[in-house]
């Protein structure tokens, strides 16, 4: 409960107002203040003090000094005239309203501010990237006139070697030569060939003569051993094997053993097979949904609305299932309201028990956090009263 402080003093001149506040123990880093045009406050531990100003101050020439025994406001009157009292006479209410009056016209005050400096800052901003400009561009300018200078003086010789060699030309009195000469026919274009270079293909991105052969082998084996321990790797499977129809049927029989990455692995490797094959995708989200995976939940089940086109009865059982387990999952990725509609719609096509439970169970954590949030609104506009 907040204590408000009464026990301040205060004296005036024509041209200035002195209010001093004790601190009472409390160290004066822990003390918060606040001036505008004709209100001051400040809060320190549980005491409160708050003073509507008979007059208006002038902001820039009032201050607030911080001691280690007391507050001391040095206020600067803006009228220049002497103070019948400290504060008007006023009621609670005018009192309140008043003072929610000079609160915004302070924030107010403060926006303006705030605007001019950015507009200042951009305008610097923008000044001083044109001289930057002019700076570089002065810059290039000498720099071309410098490669000019010097491109003509490299020039000069072979010009002047050009002339004489025209002038030479033109004066020499040899014979023209004949156009059926021999001498003058156009000789065959080369015939032209690509020439092909296959490389031996590699794992790791530097050429074979910067590798070190042990340590890349002894890698590769590490990361097979890493990929058996799941359960699939599809290097292992036989070329009879290589079907979706095989690969949907392993990745199921890892997902009913609760083996989700070995699932997640067929289930991809599927998905390299054929693209379009949706139960890889609905399949897959149900394994990364085990193992907390949310986005890829959410990916998996967009990308297998998208196969189930177009819309039909016979569609409308998978498409419940990828809606409402994307609603899951947006609601565990932090999207709760997004979720929560995804579930109210998948159960408006099928009648789930468990996403019945899981909308249930999201609408009350959604209430809960909608009452914390108002809450903490209301805690805030208290502590600014």
């Amino acid at each position: 409960m907040p204590v408000i402080v009464t026990d301040f003093q205060w004296k005036q001149t024509e041209q200035k107002v002195i209010i001093k506040a004790p601190l009472k123990g409390i160290h004066h880093s822990k003390v918060d203040t606040f001036i505008s045009r004709k209100f001051i406050k400040a809060t320190y531990g549980h005491n409160y003090l708050e003073i509507i100003l008979y007059s208006a101050i002038d902001l820039e020439l009032s201050s607030v000094t911080l001691t280690s025994t007391e507050i001391v406001f040095d206020l600067k009157k803006a009228d220049g005239r002497f103070w019948t009292s400290l504060e008007p006479n006023l009621t609670k209410t005018e009192k309140f309203a008043l003072k929610k009056e000079l609160l915004e016209e302070a924030y107010r005050e403060e926006q303006s501010i705030d605007k001019k400096k950015s507009e200042k800052k951009c305008e610097l901003k923008r000044l001083a990237v044109k001289k930057q400009i002019d700076i570089d561009s002065g810059i290039k300018e000498a720099i071309s006139k410098v490669k000019k200078e010097e491109e003509k003086l490299a020039l000069g010789d072979f010009d002047e070697w050009k002339e004489k060699v025209t002038r030479k030309l033109k004066s020499s009195n040899r014979p023209k030569i004949s156009s059926d000469s021999p001498s003058t026919q156009i000789p065959k274009t080369r015939t032209s060939a690509t020439t092909k270079i296959d490389f031996t293909p590699r794992q790791f991105p530097t050429p074979c003569r910067e590798s070190k052969l042990e340590e890349e082998h002894e890698y590769l084996i590490k990361q097979a051993e890493a990929r058996r321990s799941t359960g699939f790797v599809g290097e292992d499977i036989r070329p009879e094997e290589r079907n979706p129809h095989f690969v949907k049927a392993k990745g199921d029989d890892f997902l009913k053993r609760k083996n989700y990455l070995g699932a997640i692995s067929a289930y991809t490797y599927g998905i390299g097979l054929s693209k379009n094959f949706v139960d890889f995708y609905i399949s897959r989200s149900e394994a990364h949904m085990a193992v907390g995976n949310f986005w890829r939940v959410i990916e998996d089940c967009s990308a297998a609305l998208e196969l189930l086109t177009p819309i039909c009865e016979a569609n409308l059982y998978e498409r419940a299932v990828c809606i409402g387990r994307r609603g899951q999952a947006l609601c565990r990725y932090g999207k709760r309201r997004q979720g929560i509609e995804e579930l109210k719609y998948s159960l408006r096509l099928i009648d789930s028990e468990g996403f019945r439970q899981a909308l249930d169970e999201e609408q009350r954590k959604y209430l809960e956090e909608l009452e914390a949030e108002k809450k903490n609104k209301q805690d805030a506009i208290d502590n600014c009263r």
